[in-house]
């Protein structure tokens, strides 16, 4: 029995593997990685990495389970430098502004993320695997049930696209749920922030009372309502506001 066949996933990494070639390619193609130095996140097996591999200049395997590391050493890929570490920990700017690619666990997708937005300048783009709702969240519109605070920080960092589908009979473990590829990019800031983490947390913070209008969001928030807030503002909820309007009230609230 190989090395592969012996391993058994584990439901703490949150490991699904894919396990379907065509879908492996058209990840490689959103990367748009040939002769680029690739950061995969979350190797596995190495059923990606492979694919990526014959594309890449150069494919930086990131692998937290130290479990896989003789199943992906066994490939014998020339071009690949297994790296049996945390990426959450990981100094992107090492890696010469690399595209990143991975299938992420749902229990860290916004730790990545977040992660992703402090290092944003040191690569040039991300081709990320989410599960279904996950995606959904990071692409919302306002007003959608899925529109929240992870919708506006990552709207604020990166451009957001989805890519495609994948159905959940394509991983193995199969999930309960399918998953959708997304690509971040980096965009220019929409507006300047002296304290980026304030202004988020203030949007967490205004978004647990999300079925209230703002007027009394913001009075369970803040315990007052600022007279400058725009009375149009005060009559919508806080899954109704855009980024710029929630600049808008951090500015009158928070920056005084």
């Amino acid at each position: 029995m190989s090395k592969q066949e012996h391993f058994h996933a584990k439901k703490r990494y949150g490991q699904n593997f894919l396990i379907d070639k065509r879908i492996a390619r058209k990840i490689a193609d959103c990367g748009g990685i040939e002769g680029a130095t690739v950061v995969e996140i979350g190797a596995g097996k190495g059923f990606l990495t492979k694919i990526i591999s014959e594309r890449a200049a150069c494919v930086y395997a990131v692998e937290l389970d130290r479990e896989l590391m003789p199943i992906l050493e066994e490939l014998k890929l020339t071009n690949v430098q297994i790296i049996n570490d945390d990426f959450l920990q990981l100094d992107l700017a090492k890696y010469k502004r690399p595209v990143i690619i991975g299938n992420i666990p749902y229990s860290i997708s916004t730790q990545i993320l977040v992660r992703l937005a402090e290092q944003r300048g040191a690569f040039e783009r991300a081709v990320l695997t989410v599960q279904k709702e996950y995606g959904a969240r990071l692409l919302a519109e306002p007003g959608s049930a899925q529109y929240g605070p992870v919708t506006l920080f990552a709207g604020y960092y990166f451009f957001v696209k989805k890519e495609f589908s994948i159905n959940a009979r394509y991983f193995s473990p199969r999930p309960k749920i399918s998953s959708t590829v997304i690509e971040l990019t980096g965009r220019r800031k929409p507006f300047y922030l002296q304290d980026e983490r304030s202004f988020f947390s203030m949007i967490k913070g205004i978004f647990c009372y999300r079925r209230k209008y703002m007027k009394n969001a913001l009075m369970n928030y803040l315990h007052t309502i600022p007279d400058s807030i725009n009375s149009v503002i005060l009559k919508k909820r806080p899954g109704d506001l855009s980024l710029d309007d929630y600049y808008t009230i951090y500015n009158k609230v928070c920056r005084k």
